[in-house]
């Protein structure tokens, strides 16, 4: 069988297989290992039980075809997404689903904020495991501020505040702040040590930005 032949396998066979479980728990790390381990083992040598040598890392046959690589689905990658669409689904669509979630989880937080605690179930508690992959792919419309947070979300800039200034946001003592908290002045942000100069100017540079941000009135 030709190696065109295995990588259609792998992709119509062997990373769906699992897709069920990945949209619904998130995958360990050794259970992903073991899945990668034999879609790489059945696209370099087939079915015989020879061993052969693989010629290009895995990471790269993962990627696109326009990156270089076949297209074959990260595993690791897929389960995430798939698990952040819950995300989605909730702050976006409305049903029955949705209502019982926010009755259970979210009557006193929101999606931002919510925290894992004991008595969640399991898949609650994977997909609280992600949220943070999922706040840093959206893009928060800021309206009255309330649910935005500062830091986590895509809101002032093309990024998050903390990949584009780790340094601050490491050092920051409310890393969990809200648009609303610090624009209103309900809360102030402090640092654990002093900044440096080229700290102080890009905290400074900030906060202009942050405030000149007008807040409405819906939620």
């Amino acid at each position: 069988m030709s190696i065109a032949r295995r990588s259609t396998l792998i992709s119509s066979s062997l990373n769906n297989a699992p897709i069920y479980h990945m949209s619904i728990y998130l995958l360990p790390k050794t259970v992903i290992k073991e899945l990668d381990k034999v879609s790489r083992t059945f696209f370099w040598q087939g079915v015989h039980t020879k061993r052969k040598y693989h010629l290009v890392k895995w990471i790269k046959i993962c990627k696109s075809k326009k990156k270089g690589g076949l297209g074959i689905k990260d595993i690791r990658k897929m389960n995430l997404s798939l698990l952040c669409k819950w995300w989605w689904k909730l702050e976006v669509e409305s049903g029955v689903w949705q209502e019982i979630v926010t009755y259970k989880y979210l009557r006193k937080d929101s999606i931002a904020l919510v925290k894992h605690k004991q008595k969640d179930s399991p898949i609650w508690a994977d997909l609280i495991k992600i949220k943070e992959i999922y706040l840093l792919g959206t893009k928060k419309c800021v309206n009255n501020g309330k649910t935005t947070l500062v830091w986590k979300y895509i809101w002032l800039y093309n990024y998050p505040l903390c990949i584009l200034h780790p340094d601050l946001f490491k050092l920051c003592d409310q890393k969990d702040i809200s648009v609303f908290q610090l624009i209103s002045g309900e809360v102030a942000i402090s640092f654990c040590r002093w900044l440096t100069p080229e700290l102080q100017s890009e905290w400074y540079k900030i906060k202009e930005d942050i405030f000149d941000t007008q807040l409405g009135s819906d939620p």
